[in-house]
């Protein structure tokens, strides 16, 4: 019986899925193409959209496709990287990561059928694919990789990795429990063919490449067990130094060439960049006598400013000094491009329980609590203010509480922050903690950096609305969020010390 249905169901969407669509060529030049010449692909127009068949995707780029008629969806596998679709869907799935194509997913003559030029624009950010549409053709160039290779020599004093880059990027590096140097390197373009010859070194014995949306991760297994690291970036050329000791490197044979220490002596945690939420036509919450958030968290944010910039040790920077609509993205674009080595977002909850009070401090992970939905909701709603092409940074399924969210290397420090936050404001401030949670935050995602959203209090209640606007308990909130920073560095920059 189940066999018949699942015939019955086969026919019905085959038939009612035909569609009416003129179909002709789409021309495609360059790589691999001798010069002047070109080549063409069938597309089909519905609606006067363009789209491209996935089976006929999957054989010009290699890959391999898989379809479960069944469930009305299918996969293109790209060795390093697939993408997944669904009959009528206007989202696509790339590993982890859901992605906006704006046009729904179509069917006909058994393939299903995909937008050119929102498709090409999604392979583009999580392949190292150089593909563009002019309208009339796809044009494909070279792949341009930035991450281009990998060396490693025995020292007198440990085993010195250098990964080479063709410009500077920011990179973070961990070691996992399973004895794996985690090398991420954001807007990284990773050469993976690069990375595939032996390492003339013992101790390394395994490298994997992997290619994400907005970054390139190289993996390095290391044999010892029992060793510590460093990392500096290095210029003329641009490379990224690991430094790793330990007893199980040393060798009598090995050559003499020492390392200067003092390169890697830099593991100061400087700069902190303060994001006050909201802004210009984004009012953000607004209290029942009229207070408007932004105004509240920029005030706060400009006196831990003025704490942090008097502290000598710290190079503070601002998202907004003033009453302007930044956008999210943007937001978390400036600190990974000032080196930020933290990321603080401060703003002011707000809920349909008026009684609701206190100060939440959050760090990016799945929202786990309905609190933390509603709270995610609430900011990440500020992407209304954003045009088009802004919203379409994030490429991703709008629906806020729903959004998986990449888990980052960061977040047992950002956790760890803003443990160190709640405690030392509810203490300070005598407000009630609510504790610390989790919630998938634009202006959080994809800061290479501890990265922590601050509630400071319920502007939608009368009593924390009230408090939100005294000028005291906003220098006691920002001498707390400041005492804060100065706990995680003093901890943090110990912790880096031993580790050397």
């Amino acid at each position: 019986m189940r066999v018949y249905l699942y015939k019955m169901s086969m026919r019905i969407f085959v038939l009612t899925m035909i569609l009416v669509g003129s179909a002709f060529a789409v021309d495609i030049e360059g790589l691999k193409l001798p010069e002047g010449e070109k080549t063409a692909l069938e597309a089909f127009k519905i609606d006067d959209r363009l789209y491209i068949k996935s089976t006929t995707l999957a054989k010009f780029l290699g890959g391999e496709e898989s379809i479960d008629f069944f469930a009305k969806s299918g996969s293109i596998d790209f060795g390093e990287y697939d993408i997944e679709y669904s009959l009528f869907s206007s989202y696509v799935r790339c590993g982890e990561n859901v992605y906006n194509i704006y046009q729904p997913v179509q069917f006909d003559n058994g393939a299903f059928l995909l937008p050119i030029r929102y498709t090409i624009e999604i392979l583009n950010r999580v392949s190292p694919l150089n593909l563009a549409w002019d309208g009339e053709k796809i044009i494909v160039s070279p792949p341009v990789f930035n991450v281009n290779g990998i060396s490693a020599s025995q020292k007198l004093n440990g085993i010195l990795i250098e990964i080479s880059l063709k410009e500077k990027l920011r990179f973070d590096v961990v070691k996992t429990d399973d004895n794996w140097l985690i090398l991420t390197v954001s807007e990284g373009k990773v050469d993976s063919l690069a990375f595939t010859r032996r390492i003339p070194v013992p101790a390394i014995y395994n490298i994997k490449t992997y290619q994400f949306e907005r970054s390139a991760q190289i993996s390095v297994r290391i044999r010892p067990r029992d060793f510590t690291f460093s990392s500096k970036l290095k210029d003329d050329p641009y490379r990224i130094q690991i430094l790793l000791k330990g007893d199980s490197f040393s060798d009598s044979a090995m050559t003499s060439e020492h390392l200067i220490e003092e390169d890697f002596a830099d593991n100061r945690i400087d700069v902190i960049v303060i994001d006050p939420g909201h802004g210009g036509d984004d009012l953000g919450a607004v209290g029942p006598r009229d207070t408007k958030e932004k105004d509240m968290v920029l005030s706060i944010s400009k006196k831990l400013f003025d704490l942090l910039n008097k502290d000598r040790r710290f190079e503070p920077v601002m998202t907004r000094q003033d009453d302007i609509f930044i956008p999210l993205s943007e937001r978390t674009s400036l600190a990974n491009s000032v080196g930020g080595d933290m990321l603080i977002s401060i703003h002011a909850n707000a809920s349909e329980n008026k009684k609701a009070r206190g100060l939440i401090t959050f760090f990016l992970a799945d929202a786990k609590t309905d609190q933390a939905r509603a709270a995610a909701t609430l900011e990440n709603s500020s992407i209304r203010f954003e045009n088009v092409e802004d919203q379409r940074q994030y490429l991703t399924d709008l629906d806020f509480t729903l959004r998986d969210m990449i888990q980052t290397q960061f977040q047992r420090e950002s956790a760890d922050l803003a443990d160190i936050i709640q405690k030392e404001v509810s203490g300070a401030t005598k407000i009630r903690g609510r504790g610390v949670d989790q919630a998938g935050f634009f202006v959080l995602d994809k800061a290479y950096m501890p990265a922590v959203l601050v509630e400071t209090a319920f502007i939608s209640n009368k009593d924390d609305e009230k408090i939100l606007k005294d000028k005291g308990f906003q220098k006691k909130c920002a001498r707390a969020i400041y005492d804060s920073i100065v706990a995680f560095k003093e901890k943090y920059e110990s912790i880096e010390r031993i580790s050397e």
